[in-house]
């Protein structure tokens, strides 16, 4: 009987050759790799060319993953200590971005047995990572956090990388401290989901005792929490509070007014106080005090009356999001609004419905209507005279994915320290009432950003609907607001 199968695919007898062969089975390639070092170990092979051909397939998404475990587990046990140091330098660089599991957990398993400290901000830079099915407890990487600081906490481990995260920021334009500190906060919002240990860390923490890039982000956060009281929970509004506290006049102004709104707020007001609620609030103190001397229950009780009265559409796109049933009416979210987010609701309904801002919104609509290769959308602010405005910033070429999309571009992120909300619209067709409503992914967006979000979407004659999200998945249909007359 004559074999079917090509010589190609039959193992040559070279270890290395092998190994490097993708029409090899995975665990012929596997095999190949441990006799290529066992060739090594015993001088019979070439260390550096092996060496080089385990860290090429070690890299490679494409190689199967027990041939990339099998490469890297060879070169971190390597004897030779120059080999094994490389070697965890390139763990290191793997750590952050790699997608497999199964070769994280290789790693961080050696790293945190054998104590390799040097691979700390790695370690926590892919542990904030979110994996679906994966509780944090069970993290691979949080177990070697836990076994290289076996005397202090996961928080504290967490905060002293933030404090110091090790990189030399070279080149610069990587940004690798920055976005280190960055994943470390989105880590420790969900280590510390009520924030209280945040405080005490803040509180703690010593600014002079740390790099200038850091000082700058520990006094950000010690100058929100004794001001405000509020502590960001993730890293892009780290972010946000480090660009408000960079001295500028325009938010040195911002801070002096906020401050003083926030200190008239009674224990009760300032109950689920975040970042997102200052700038409601200060504009309140100045144009609208009357809000302030209302209870939860009165500003509830408001906006039921308010809201009854109007036209609303509810998405229908999809029955579910974020693994619960579509909710968009004030019955449905009453017990998850504080004072401040009732408050910040009444403001943006307000702001919405000015007719300046109604009239340039509606500018918006036609031209993004026009445009099929992306939505649009922008922030929302207050003006120096109390009205606000909405300020369009058109996404970038490489930001314009497709016309039921808005990427939200750096120059608006920039821009936005004092907005009031963001905005997006849903334009694709002047009907649209399908799609009245933030998709998952806008209310992802708003959990990761923690601002407020409003999207515009066209129903119609009768106009936009304008629906209202926050950070926690609350989602509040404001009703129709109809089109300027001409």
């Amino acid at each position: 009987m004559v074999s079917c199968t090509s010589p190609r695919y039959q193992p040559s007898g070279n270890a290395l050759l092998d190994l490097r062969n993708p029409n090899l089975r995975a665990e012929i390639r596997v095999s190949s790799a441990d006799q290529a070092w066992v060739d090594v170990l015993s001088g019979l092979g070439d260390r550096e060319t092996t060496r080089n051909a385990f860290k090429d397939l070690a890299w490679s998404p494409a190689a199967p993953v027990d041939v990339r475990v099998a490469c890297i587990t060879h070169l971190l046990d390597d004897p030779d200590p120059a080999g094994q140091a490389d070697a965890r330098r390139m763990a290191m660089l793997m750590l952050p971005t790699e997608r497999s599991r199964t070769v994280v957990s290789a790693i961080a398993a050696r790293a945190g047995q054998r104590g390799w400290k040097e691979m700390t901000s790695a370690l926590v830079r892919s542990y904030a990572r979110p994996v679906e099915g994966v509780p944090d407890e069970q993290r691979a990487e949080r177990m070697a956090l836990e076994q290289m600081y076996p005397d202090r906490s996961l928080a504290d481990t967490l905060f002293a990388v933030f404090l110091d995260p090790g990189y030399d920021d070279a080149p610069p334009e990587l940004g690798l401290n920055q976005r280190t500190r960055a994943d470390v906060w989105d880590l420790l919002g969900r280590v510390d989901q009520t924030g209280e240990l945040r405080r005490g860390l803040i509180r703690r923490a010593q600014a002079d005792d740390v790099s200038e890039s850091t000082r700058a982000s520990v006094r950000a956060l010690q100058r929100a929490l004794d001001s405000f009281g509020v502590v960001p929970r993730t890293g892009d509004e780290l972010r946000w509070i480090e660009s408000l506290a960079d001295g500028s006049a325009e938010n040195e102004t911002w801070w002096r007014e906020a401050s003083s709104a926030i200190d008239a707020l009674s224990s009760e007001q300032r109950e689920g106080l975040e970042l997102r609620h200052i700038e409601p609030l200060r504009w309140v103190r100045a144009h609208r005090p009357d809000l302030l001397g209302q209870s939860r229950q009165a500003l509830l009780q408001s906006l039921e009356s308010t809201l009854a009265g109007r036209d609303h559409f509810k998405r229908s796109a999809e029955k579910m999001v974020l693994g619960q049933m579509r909710k968009e009416r004030l019955a449905d979210w009453a017990h998850a609004l504080s004072w401040a987010d009732l408050v910040t609701i009444f403001v943006i309904d307000e702001a919405v419905r000015q007719p300046a801002l109604v009239d340039r919104l509606y500018q918006q609509v036609e031209i993004d209507h026009a445009d099929r290769t992306t939505e649009y959308g922008g922030v929302i602010e207050a003006t120096a005279d109390g009205t606000f405005r909405i300020l369009l910033f058109r996404p970038r070429v490489r930001d314009r994915k497709s016309d039921t999309e808005f990427v939200a571009s750096e120059d608006m992120i920039r821009y936005a320290d004092r907005a009031l909300a963001f905005y997006h619209q849903h334009v694709q067709r002047q009907a649209n009432p399908s799609h009245a409503g933030p998709s998952e992914a806008d209310l992802l967006f708003a959990a990761r950003s923690g601002r407020n979000c409003v999207v515009f979407t066209g129903v119609g004659k009768s106009g936009l609907n304008v629906d209202y999200y926050q950070p926690n998945g609350v989602v509040l249909d404001l009703g129709v607001v109809a089109p300027p007359e001409r």
